[in-house]
């Protein structure tokens, strides 16, 4: 699966300067899906697999789809199919009558119980496939909800970018991104500020400009062109201020060594929680192992799980103690510790499961060779190690497959054979074959 990040900076325009000219939405056309393999029960799947799509791309609400009566329209009078394949001329063509940026388009296959959707996003200017994404399903109930998730990944990476125009009181904050732009209640926003610019040695050319975080945001309240949310947290020694610079993302911030959550309320004790919270499989007040090593500083930890600070291996014992919407808490000899889930949405049992279990993973561990337990030991990543191995040596990856982890169940991970890790400004990446790693770079 491509990276949509490059697309969408080469390709298209999507109002980086926000405080200075109004929001456009990206103008997008969904064509009927191209039916290919064995004969489908339901013969119109194409064509409900692209309304499916359309009908996320429209609850987004920064995309500007094309009307399926219009697109029909102009391709009988283009003669152009609705659905298969065509060529790039006729996308580039397709792409000035319609006035769009993207035009997607796709196949469902079926091969007895197994199905199979491809989606293909190609840039109108030149009628290149600048990004897929696939999902399979067994099923045509299961198949909706896939192609929805397809759909959240592709939108994921179509960031909102704009800027803070007012902080008020009580850790407040405005943005210039309203209901217009796509914001919505629960959307977080990275808060940065712009720093030196990095130039070419000889041609002098800026080739990026480096930005400094300082701090995340969420929304809670939006209107037609701004957006009211809190401060969830500030960089150490930074503050969040007018003229900061926000973009949505689920990258993981580089270089930030630790998270810091809102200072929490200290309620009454008739306020506070007496019951256990449970979250899918999880309860707080259990016991629970780590599955997966989980990496900490200063008793902070966070889903992208840098393998640069301080490890929690794999087979200790925690006790889960609290779970919020975007972190939870759990105590390990004596200490608590905050499990940041930085951009999810929720505290999820995706989430969850890649890190804590119920059976104690160590005599799985105490079964393996002297060399892999001491990899293990020391948190390394050595050719020939497995993709459990890894995992009980390094942790879950940030990236599986091109894909981010953070809504990503633990059996999905390792259906991938690429994997990257974050160690500080830099990344390590694994790749295996027949579940054994086969080359490992930095």
């Amino acid at each position: 699966m491509k990276r949509l990040a490059t697309f969408i900076l080469a390709a298209l325009v999507f109002a980086a300067n926000t405080a200075y000219a109004d929001f456009k939405k990206t103008k997008i056309a969904v064509m009927d899906f191209q039916i290919q393999g064995e004969k489908f029960e339901t013969e119109d799947i194409g064509k409900i697999v692209a309304e499916w799509l359309i009908t996320a791309f429209v609850q987004e609400g920064r995309f500007d789809v094309i009307e399926r009566r219009l697109l029909e329209k102009i391709l009988q009078e283009q003669k152009l199919g609705v659905s298969g394949v065509i060529d790039s001329e006729s996308i580039a063509r397709l792409g000035k009558v319609l006035g769009a940026k993207i035009v997607v388009t796709g196949s469902v296959m079926k091969l007895r119980q197994l199905m199979e959707v491809n989606a293909r996003l190609i840039n109108v200017e030149n009628g290149s496939i600048m990004a897929a994404e696939k999902v399979k399903s067994e099923s045509a109930a299961k198949l909706e909800e896939l192609v929805a998730e397809m759909a959240k990944k592709i939108i994921s990476d179509f960031p909102l970018e704009g800027y803070i125009v007012e902080r008020g009181e009580n850790n407040t904050v405005t943005i210039d991104l309203g209901k217009i732009a796509g914001a919505r209640a629960g959307k977080r926003f990275i808060v940065f500020k712009e720093g030196k610019a990095i130039k070419h040695p000889k041609t002098g050319e800026v080739l990026d400009i480096e930005r400094i975080e300082v701090g995340e945001v969420e929304v809670r309240t939006v209107k037609e062109k701004t957006a009211t949310g809190i401060i969830l947290r500030e960089t150490p020694d930074k503050k969040i201020e007018y003229g900061n610079m926000v973009r949505s993302s689920v990258e993981a911030p580089t270089g930030a060594a630790q998270f810091y959550l809102p200072e929490e309320k200290t309620m009454p004790s008739e306020g506070k929680r007496e019951t256990p919270q449970t979250v899918g499989q999880f309860t707080t007040g259990e016991e629970y192992y780590l599955l997966t090593t989980i990496h900490a500083v200063k008793n902070t930890a966070t889903w992208e799980n840098r393998t640069d600070l301080p490890a929690i291996h794999a087979g200790e014992k925690i006790v889960l103690t609290k779970i919020e919407r975007h972190y939870a808490k759990f105590t390990w000899k004596g200490n608590e510790y905050t499990f940041v889930y930085h951009h999810a949405k929720t505290p999820n049992p995706y989430m969850l499961s890649k890190f804590l279990t119920k059976d104690d993973p160590s005599p799985v561990i105490a079964g393996f060779a002297d060399d892999i337990k001491s990899y293990i030991a020391q948190g390394e990543a050595k050719i020939g190690m497995s993709k459990w191995q890894m995992l009980y040596s390094k942790g879950a990856p940030v990236v599986a497959g091109n894909r981010k982890t953070f809504d990503m169940a633990l059996e999905a991970i390792l259906n991938t054979n690429n994997w990257i890790y974050l160690k500080g400004r830099r990344k390590v990446s694994i790749e295996f074959s027949d579940d054994k790693a086969i080359n490992i770079r930095e």
